[in-house]
């Protein structure tokens, strides 16, 4: 017998029930996910961190991706290790060397849309806005790929550059991949060395981290590049959907971002402000991913399924579909008849709620 799960407080749920979709469709569609009215609470991201109880002196090892971090590297000892969701999907750890003046966070966080260049953009993104640092409009040097320990292939990208400011003379940043969904990032600032000095201790304290064996060979990193010409984007009319088209939404978010076949390769739209992160998939005119910061969050646009047309009912019209990619889930916001412009997405978005969620299996389990 096959069942579904609908939210009963959503229009359109009694006309979904009665819906001729068969259950080996759905089976098929969505054999490994749960679907729910709202989001899981495992993994929910926390009002407040969560201070994870590791002795100073322990190393710890995180359960999903096996990632250990001991309790010092290369001179710099760990201190706090938090977690901002119940279930060590987004773990931040510090370590800090006083005497050489160094201070290093490492983020390891599970992400619907695993790609090193777009985040790795977004991080650098990041600080060139910090207040003070005045790196606004000071490009910034281009990243270099390269292997994490236990990897084959410069799956990283990695960066380090001068900011010669009282709190920091340099500062660097390194992302790489961690299988599946996940993504590991380290920011290294010192006070007193330079760039090409701290590029070093950034080797010396990634080499020093205890990675996890390669669960498969990763891409080679190539850093994103601006798309060749912009988006010319109208305001979009936003489109009522009953429960079986937000359930369609729902399990093809899900589908596309379980990866099948060759990962997209992201261009950033060109324009706007840095504040503004806007990529297209393999240069596409009719889709985009807005990330929302940096650590692995976004809002998907592109065109729906053709529900009717699965069916073998006749086309049910063109449709934009907008989810949004967590953690380890995608949740479903109203649709729209054409591209919308990133504005509007983002407007819609804050002001409606998602119709369904959708989750993919259990939770990992914290120690």
């Amino acid at each position: 017998m096959c069942r579904v799960l609908f939210p009963r407080s959503v229009p359109g749920y009694k006309s979904a029930m009665k819906s001729p979709l068969s259950c080996r469709f759905w089976l098929c569609a969505a054999l490994s996910l749960l679907l729910a009215a709202v989001p899981r609470q495992a993994g929910a991201e926390q009002a407040q961190p969560r201070i994870l109880a590791v002795p100073a002196n322990a190393a710890w090892q995180h359960a999903e991706t096996g990632m250990i971090l001991p309790p010092q590297a290369t001179g710099l000892k760990r201190h706090e290790i938090r977690d901002s969701t119940d279930a060590e999907m987004d773990v931040i750890a510090d370590y800090a060397d006083e005497a050489d003046g160094l201070v290093a966070t490492i983020y390891l966080y599970r992400t619907m849309t695993p790609d090193v260049a777009l985040w790795f953009d977004r991080a650098a993104t990041v600080i060139q806005l910090r207040p003070g640092w005045g790196l606004q409009n000071v490009p910034l040097p281009a990243p270099t790929a390269f292997a994490r320990p236990g990897a084959s292939a410069a799956s990283g990208l990695r960066l380090a550059f001068d900011v010669n400011m009282p709190e920091a003379r340099s500062t660097a940043l390194a992302i790489a991949p961690l299988g599946t969904n996940w993504l590991l990032k380290v920011r290294l600032s010192a006070t007193r060395l330079d760039r090409a000095a701290l590029d070093e201790r950034l080797t010396a304290f990634i080499q020093a981290l205890r990675w996890p064996a390669e669960s498969a060979p990763g891409r080679a990193a190539v850093p994103i590049a601006a798309c060749p010409s912009p988006l010319r984007l109208r305001t979009a009319r936003v489109v009522r959907t009953d429960m079986s088209a937000s359930l369609i939404d729902a399990v093809g978010g899900q589908m596309a971002a379980e990866h099948e076949g060759p990962p997209p390769v992201y261009c950033r739209e060109p324009g706007g402000t840095l504040e503004q992160g806007v990529y297209r998939p393999n240069g596409a005119t009719d889709a985009y991913l807005i990330a929302l910061g940096d650590s692995g969050g976004a809002l998907s646009l592109a065109e729906a399924l053709d529900l009717s047309a699965l069916l073998g009912s006749g086309g049910g019209g063109r449709r934009i579909a907008m989810t949004l990619l967590g953690r380890n889930g995608t949740s479903v916001y109203p649709s729209f008849n054409r591209l919308p412009p990133p504005e509007q997405a983002l407007e819609v978005m804050r002001r409606t709620g998602s119709t369904i969620s959708v989750t993919t299996g259990n939770p990992p389990q914290h120690k």
